[in-house]
């Protein structure tokens, strides 16, 4: 039975969260690259929580052509709103959470699995890792999408019982998280880790390729959020992939220990037309460059405004 509980999508607009989009950007650029050194993503299903907006699964479509896809909600009054705005015919909307799906279907077609909760990190979330480690085939992919901030249960505490509890409900998987890393602001670093350290676990075990870090990032729209995963690799694909990443994405860790931040930016299109062309020459200054300099922008915004260019989104209002 789906597990009690409120969607998030029924307060939150998914489609309007320009971190979130330029997520889901560097994601479809880093399954391209799966193309690039010869994986067959046309043949992929793809599983994730479309929820009532189904972004991810439009820019999956568009942009790597994938017509096999599942969609999980767990919220029921939230399921029919799925079902009734499922924008292609091949979208499999069903009522369940992940561990059931996980432990019920069989399918052995080749995956790109986007599992994205509405919730912080916790026991169910390391099960559902776990679970994964042992379904993944050579190939397959799997990125974990979770609050980066402290549960529920967890958010009054103080440090050190916040540190206490994590280590007693997450277990080894909380070995590395020090005290530090639950400090509310850093909580992040924690999940990270929890999340690291409970795919390499999962995949401990397996001889015939190795779990490899393809997206480890933080941001925060309305709140903060960790996404972790990767793809079960051979070693020579794991290779090919990480010389085309070096070169496409170079600014995303390839280790486990790093997290990459995308930044948020608040500018009005004027200004963004500066960063533009900021971001875009060869000059290490410029007329724009100053002209933002006085304006109080700082060169790491426009370091972290290079790397993210091509994902920004950009939105309008418009009068119908």
């Amino acid at each position: 039975m789906p597990r009690p509980g409120r969607s998030t999508a029924k307060f939150i607009a998914y489609d309007l969260r320009p971190a979130k989009q330029s997520e889901r950007g560097l994601l479809v650029d880093m399954l391209r690259i799966g193309g690039d050194v010869g994986l067959s993503l046309r043949n992929y299903r793809y599983v994730g929580m479309g929820a009532n907006r189904f972004y991810d699964f439009l820019l999956i479509h568009k942009y790597l052509g994938l017509r096999n896809m599942v969609s999980l909600e767990y919220d029921e009054d939230m399921y029919e709103r799925a079902r009734y705005n499922a924008p292609y015919s091949f979208i499999d909307v069903r009522n369940m959470t992940v561990a059931d799906f996980l432990a019920s279907d069989s399918s052995r077609e080749p995956e790109i699995l986007w599992l994205d909760y509405d919730g912080g990190i916790g026991p169910d979330i390391v099960a559902d890792i776990n679970a994964i480690g042992s379904r993944l085939k050579v190939g397959d992919y799997c990125f974990m999408t979770v609050s980066g901030g402290p549960p529920r249960v967890m958010d009054q505490l103080s440090d050190a019982d916040r540190l206490a509890t994590l280590q007693d409900t997450m277990g080894d998987v909380s070995g590395n998280v020090t005290l530090e890393d639950v400090e509310r602001s850093n909580f992040p670093d924690a999940v990270h880790k929890i999340l690291s350290a409970s795919f390499k676990n999962a995949f401990a075990m397996r001889t015939d390729g190795r779990f490899r870090p393809l997206l480890q990032v933080e941001y925060s729209d309305s709140m903060p959020m960790v996404t972790v995963g990767g793809a079960l690799l051979a070693d020579g694909t794991w290779h090919s992939y990480r010389q085309k990443m070096a070169q496409a994405l170079p600014f995303l860790p390839a280790e486990w220990s790093t997290l990459y931040t995308i930044r948020s930016f608040y500018l009005t299109e004027k200004e963004r037309a500066l960063f533009d062309l900021v971001a875009t020459s060869s000059r290490s200054r410029s007329r724009e460059k100053n002209l933002l300099k006085k304006m109080g922008f700082k060169d790491k915004e426009f370091a972290a405004y290079a790397e993210l260019i091509r994902y920004l989104p950009r939105y309008v209002e418009t009068a119908v």
